[in-house]
């Protein structure tokens, strides 16, 4: 009866998983039309690097990172230990003397995250150069809430992050919260009530915010600093509230007259995603360059724009200690790059490092075990297009050579007889192997009934990830 049970249970599991991906493919529909197409000076910029990346690292380090979650004896009930400020409503003049006053990383050293990330196989590496918080952690002559004149530090981690990323070979890039900043009452960032108040209690109580104020006060003056100072290949703009098309054309008239080059994505505009009812027009893709998805949302299937994937080593985006937060496992940060990558998408992971600047030993331990299964499969990861299969298979997932002479099948869920079907093959088959050395002395006998193809495997994987099988074709694979 027990067995019996438990059938039921993985079946009702899997029905409603395969509903769940079915949903979320629908959603997709809605938002992202498959008519749209980015406009072909777009095309040039996103194919100088971007689409080849495929993988960077995310960074979101701050006064926050200090708190680890916890000020004083208040944890932050939220997920997100960058969002303590406003989680526990800490008036803006307290936060800048007890928080940003006191931020103090002695052991940042950009060279160490740099090798950590290049080791991890990253391409591009982007960073909060202000997140909503509103402290930038660059010189600023708009401001002197930034790392250089608020803080005991008197570092440029921009700077130093910038120059130690390019000497690796590494393309830069910054997050910059446009909407958003906690310090300025005029920006768009006061949504809950009574927080405008609480953050700025000095205010008076009629006080209107003025965004635009905001923006060409700070937000827009520091765009054009970071695009004038620093060697910036990519903006990476969030939280777009209240940002209406002509203050968004504002900032990307703005990177587009600096650095014609630097790619800008869909946050500055819009931040559609599954969950949204907000349609993404052929007007919109004339101010940004291709699509972030939601926070930790993985693309179901190939989408018509370019996007990416803004995920995290752990629950939280800033580094957290204190209060509710778990880290995602080695094969669940693996699976989602790979579906991210098969998806003809670029994976982001991000890692908040410590208050003190170091990369915190769990985040290291996962971008390890990363990096060391990158090294045995990136050829199925690097120069690929999305998977050219009907569909996502249930077993893993597929990506294509940019020849279209060699299919990768990413079997992440091994098949319990050996025997591993793949549908959909337009062309013959010549040979299977798997791709890492480590499974170089086992053979995969391949046999092919029309458009399926059938291997037989050994009873175990010789990844316990991901075992990637390297499918040589006798001709191209045809892409719509």
């Amino acid at each position: 009866m027990k067995t019996v049970l438990t059938s039921l249970l993985l079946a009702f599991l899997c029905a409603t998983s395969l509903h769940a991906g079915e949903k979320k493919n629908k959603d997709f529909d809605k938002i992202m039309p498959s008519t749209l197409k980015h406009p072909p000076e777009t095309e040039a910029r996103l194919n100088q690097w971007f689409r080849d990346s495929k993988f960077g690292a995310f960074i979101h380090f701050g006064a926050y990172s200090q708190l680890a979650g916890k000020y004083k004896d208040r944890v932050t009930p939220k997920n997100y230990a960058e969002w303590i400020q406003m989680d526990l409503e800490i008036p803006y003049k307290e936060y800048r003397k007890e928080v940003v006053g006191q931020f103090n990383p002695t052991e940042f050293d950009a060279e160490e995250w740099v090798k950590l990330f290049k080791a991890t196989g990253m391409r591009h590496v982007v960073i909060t150069a202000k997140h909503h918080e509103g402290f930038a952690l660059f010189d600023s002559a708009c401001s002197d809430y930034d790392v250089m004149d608020a803080s005991p530090f008197k570092r440029d981690i921009i700077k130093e992050l910038s120059e130690a990323c390019h000497r690796h070979g590494l393309k830069f890039g910054v997050y910059y919260s446009q909407a958003k900043d906690w310090s300025d009452p005029d920006s768009s960032s006061f949504t809950r009530k009574g927080t405008l108040k609480s953050i700025h209690p000095d205010l008076p109580e009629d006080y209107k915010p003025d965004m635009d104020a905001y923006i060409a006060r700070k937000a827009l003056p520091q765009i054009e600093e970071l695009l004038k100072n620093y060697q910036i290949d990519l903006i990476w703009f969030d939280t777009p509230r209240n940002m209406t098309r002509e203050r968004a054309v504002l900032f990307s008239d703005a990177v587009r007259r600096i650095n014609p080059d630097c790619v800008i994505n869909s946050r500055l505009y819009t931040m559609a995603g599954a969950s949204s009812k907000q349609v993404i027009t052929p007007e919109m893709l004339e101010v940004f360059d291709y699509f972030s998805l939601g926070d930790k949302e993985v693309p179901p299937k190939k989408l018509p724009l370019t996007t990416e994937s803004p995920d995290s080593v752990s629950s939280s985006y800033g580094y957290k200690a204190h209060g509710e937060h778990h880290y995602h496992s080695l094969q669940e940060l693996i699976h989602r790059l790979v579906h991210t990558v098969c998806a003809g998408g670029s994976y982001l992971l991000n890692c908040g490092p410590m208050g003190n600047g170091k990369i915190d030993p769990k985040a290291v331990e996962l971008f390890s075990g990363i990096g060391d299964w990158i090294r045995d499969n990136h050829e199925s990861i690097y120069d690929t297009e999305a998977n050219p299969l009907p569909s996502r298979p249930e077993w893993g997932d597929a990506s294509l050579s940019k020849d279209g002479k060699t299919l990768y099948l990413h079997v992440m869920k091994w098949p319990a007889n050996g025997k591993l079907r793949v549908g959909g093959m337009p062309v013959k088959a010549a040979s299977a192997a798997f791709l890492a050395p480590k499974g170089a002395d086992q053979k995969i006998s391949l046999f092919q009934d029309g458009s399926t193809i059938a291997l037989d495997l050994p009873a175990k994987a010789i990844d316990e990830h991901d075992s990637v099988i390297k499918v040589l074709l006798e001709s191209a694979f045809p892409v719509q």
